[in-house]
């Protein structure tokens, strides 16, 4: 719902990206937009102006969620544009990039206008959505990525499937430059990650799981950079989460390749010792790692070769 008339939001901490600010501060809005911004102490409140205290809460600009998995179109049972753009916006997130695991599959530009529409009448937030890399995310066809892209994709993602054939990655990145496309990349080898169900190593052992090795991730994030070295196409690895994969990419930027990467927040603040007793809900994808490895991606987060999270 827009505000209208003045309304003064009042101590807060507030986070400025753009010029890398933090601090209390206060925000006046306009019927809907930013008249001013106030660090330090309040400024005089128009009349008439609603004040609203925020009790030190954080406000900063909207979120944006790169991997919005919405079960619309298809899945309306489970979620829809609708439901999940009031969950995002529950959770301060103003921009969802939904990912193209639907039914139909975002495969084709009369998909990308379903959604673009669907959103523009039911949803509360921004919804951008991602087409498929691959027909059916079958990973063997490339899509259409001019006709998509004119249709109003903005990347590129067989979700969570990885491009498993490297002649099709190839392709794809070399088609993508040309339109100056992003292809988002899941990074796990499906074969080398097999009946894996968490991280490889003495406690999967232990425990008597499957594990699934680091280089079930390295594997395929080495290929795909240098895939990117010769063909200069834009690639996102979706999310990486061991030392190794922060090295690949770091060597990567300092190279001067157009690469960049996120990290799950589970990666981030969990270890493979979370999943303590078989806690089933602690089987994830990328797996959790060691604590060497999670240190690792807080520390890359913290240099900057993370960009997202």
């Amino acid at each position: 719902m827009v505000m209208t008339g003045h309304v003064l939001l009042t101590h807060a901490s507030l986070l400025d990206p753009a010029t890398s600010r933090e601090g209390p501060g206060h925000v006046l809005v306009h019927d809907g937009r930013i008249a001013d911004i106030a660090w330090g102490a309040a400024p005089a409140a128009p009349e008439g102006a609603e004040i609203v205290d925020c009790g030190g809460h954080v406000l900063s600009p909207g979120l944006m969620d790169l991997r919005a998995f919405v079960g619309e179109p298809g899945a309306e049972h489970r979620e829809t544009l609708a439901s999940a753009s009031a969950a995002a916006a529950a959770g301060g997130v103003t921009t969802l990039v939904c990912m193209p695991d639907t039914n139909p599959v975002i495969d084709g530009p009369a998909i990308v206008d379903f959604v673009l529409r669907r959103a523009r009448d039911t949803a509360c937030v921004t919804v951008l959505p991602a087409a498929a890399i691959t027909k059916g995310l079958a990973g063997q066809e490339m899509t259409e990525f001019g006709l998509l892209q004119e249709a109003g994709a903005v990347a590129f993602t067989d979700g969570l499937k990885a491009v498993r054939n490297a002649q099709v990655m190839r392709r794809a990145l070399t088609y993508a430059r040309d339109f100056d496309a992003l292809l988002m990349q899941h990074v796990e080898e499906p074969d080398l990650v097999g009946e894996g169900v968490m991280n490889e190593g003495e406690m999967a052992s232990r425990l008597g799981l499957v594990g699934i090795p680091r280089e079930a991730e390295t594997v395929m994030l080495e290929r795909d950079i240098r895939l990117v070295r010769l063909t200069g196409g834009r690639y996102h690895a979706a999310m990486i989460s061991c030392a190794d994969s922060v090295e690949i990419v770091r060597r990567a930027k300092h190279d001067g390749l157009p690469v960049t990467c996120g990290a799950s927040v589970n990666n981030l603040v969990l270890n493979e010792g979370d999943i303590g007793h078989y806690r089933t809900f602690c089987r994830l994808s990328p797996p959790l790692r060691h604590e060497t490895d999670r240190l690792a991606l807080v520390e890359a987060l913290n240099e900057g070769v993370i960009d997202v999270i």
